[in-house]
């Protein structure tokens, strides 16, 4: 019993982590175009995963210059869960994702959840991202984002590419306002935004746009966080 109730919360862990925004937009942030990537996040991103102050993973998000206006993104979350020393769930997720003058051109993702392997792939076609997974396929707008936390411009979309299931989602987003937040010993100011609907979480992001911090309630009512352990973003 309890390692069923272990298993379920991170199983939502995992699809609030990756998957948060997909729900339509109450709030209309700063508005952000074609977003440098490498001036958000010159050291790449990196996070610590908890669960009630215990480590259970990281997420780390790295952008590589192709040059010509394009850029790739490359997403890996790594988590572990342990009951008794003796891992009761892991997941690997990887996402690789090519950019071009603040659009997606294509996104490729593979998640192993207990061995259970389900990939995602997102190309352009005819001026549409078109969405191919082993169960459907559809196509949606051009500047559909996917579901990645590192481009502040999710913040003021209403449809989203899940890039968990594979579905078109919609979010609803709405701002709270300017807080501090910590990271490692040092703290900055960061806006918070609280995301409802069938997802119930909040997300931070710097006055710049960048994505410092996420806090939620697994099924068990354990506390989870993605704390930023990013120094560099201490000067924004």
């Amino acid at each position: 019993m309890v390692l069923s109730q272990r298993n379920n919360c991170i199983i939502k862990i995992c699809w609030i982590l990756l998957f948060l925004f997909s729900s339509t937009s109450t709030v209309k942030p700063t508005t952000l175009k074609n977003v440098n990537p490498f001036e958000l996040y010159p050291n790449n991103i990196t996070f610590n995963v908890f669960r009630d102050n215990a480590l259970v993973g990281e997420h780390q998000v790295t952008f590589t210059k192709l040059g010509k206006g394009r850029f790739r993104v490359n997403a890996r979350l790594k988590l572990q869960v342990t009951f008794l020393s003796f891992p009761v769930y892991k997941l690997q997720y990887q996402s690789n994702a090519i950019w071009y003058k603040g659009k997606l051109k294509s996104l490729n993702s593979t998640t192993n959840e207990n061995g259970g392997i389900f990939t995602i792939n997102v190309t352009k076609k005819n001026n549409r991202l078109m969405v191919v997974t082993k169960n459907k396929e559809f196509q949606t707008d051009i500047d559909t984002l996917p579901t990645n936390h590192w481009n502040p411009e999710v913040l003021s979309k209403n449809n989203l590419i899940n890039t968990l299931t594979g579905e078109l989602s919609s979010v609803r987003i709405t701002k709270l306002g300017r807080e501090k937040i910590d990271i490692r010993d040092r703290s900055i100011f960061a806006t918070k935004y609280q995301y409802s609907g069938s997802i119930d979480t909040f997300v931070w992001y710097s006055d710049r746009g960048n994505w410092v911090k996420m806090k939620f309630k697994g099924n068990d009512d354990s506390n989870i966080e993605y704390k930023c352990i990013d120094l560099s973003l201490i000067s924004i």
